[in-house]
């Protein structure tokens, strides 16, 4: 008894750490969810989480950790969905083994490599905007508290976002899909859209050209005025997002071959590294970048596989 109760303990006072953490990002929902997502996955000993958020009426991937993060951005219709019963209800499901449980889509739990799952709602007021969902490699019951668990880190989610809401369904989709340091598509916004460019590219037979830029400096004012250069040198069509505390990505209109990609590379290098960036306090910082790229689909079907292959090339 007594190490079940040191147990819980010990799961109560993580559970309020991760609260505190989550309550720290403030408005950043991008980092938010992400955070969320990855303290959930951690606290429950899930192999995977994603967190989607309700747009008409589909759902949208909007933070995605572990087996699940190549699912990043993707759209699901709601209807016909165990995620569709749980926003419906308002109330957490649990599939112990999605190759006998009827209620949910066993081809895409198959490509997602996942045999059980918990499904909790983020309550928006008296409406689910989303759920937070964990994921497993392997069938199993649920009885180590991870039903408890991930919906108390729903619950603080989807606290912190009920303000949002209540000011109008743009500022919402605003805040989730924008960094809010440089106005940028964010992590989820940019797979989202690599994820639609590739399926064209597919349905035509294109390519897609990729680029992922790390900066050596993490302080803001950099980021926000190389985020200002990189825009600049943007064509009509290029989609720039940031990706993370020092990477910014790129999806390329213009990527029929390696060759083109390669001479807008060295174009993006050389505008970020053109002059100092200068700070409030007078310092000036010589920015320094490395930037990879990949070409669909020479270098990956995929689009986890593009961006670390850009990444790889950096």
């Amino acid at each position: 008894m007594s190490d079940r109760l040191d147990l819980s303990n010990s799961k109560l006072v993580a559970i309020m750490d991760a609260q505190l953490e989550l309550a720290r990002l403030g408005p950043a929902f991008g980092a938010l969810m992400d955070c969320a997502a990855a303290k959930a996955m951690q606290l429950t000993g899930a192999d995977g989480s994603v967190i989607e958020l309700v747009e008409g009426s589909e759902v949208v991937y909007r933070a995605a950790q572990g087996l699940a993060e190549a699912q990043l951005g993707l759209r699901m219709q709601i209807k016909g969905s165990l995620s569709g019963q749980v926003l419906t209800a308002r109330q957490a499901a649990t599939c112990n083994d999605s190759e006998i449980d009827e209620r949910v889509n066993r081809e895409a739990c198959r490509r997602v490599g996942l045999r059980s799952m918990a499904i909790l709602p983020l309550l928006f007021g008296d409406q689910a905007g989303g759920v937070l969902k964990l994921a497993w490699r392997e069938p199993r019951p649920f009885d180590q508290d991870e039903v408890a668990i991930g919906q108390s880190i729903a619950n603080m989610t989807a606290a912190m976002m009920y303000h949002a809401s209540q000011e109008g369904g743009n500022v919402l989709q605003r805040k989730v899909t924008q960094d809010p340091a440089t106005g940028l598509p964010n992590r989820s916004s940019f797979y989202e859209q690599l994820r639609v460019k590739v399926d064209d590219a597919i349905a035509r037979g294109g390519h897609v050209g990729v680029m992922v830029a790390r900066v050596r400096s993490q302080r803001r004012e950099v980021m926000v005025e190389l985020a200002k250069r990189l825009a600049r040198e943007c064509r009509e069509g290029d989609v720039l997002g940031r990706l993370g505390v020092d990477e910014f990505g790129m999806i390329l209109s213009v990527a029929g071959r390696r060759s083109v990609i390669q001479s807008q590379v060295l174009r993006f290098r050389q505008a970020v590294s053109s002059e100092p960036v200068s700070l409030p306090d007078g310092e000036k910082i010589d920015p320094v970048m490395h930037v990879g790229s990949a070409l669909y689909p020479d270098d990956g079907q995929a689009i986890s596989e593009l961006l670390a292959v850009a990444r790889a090339l950096g």
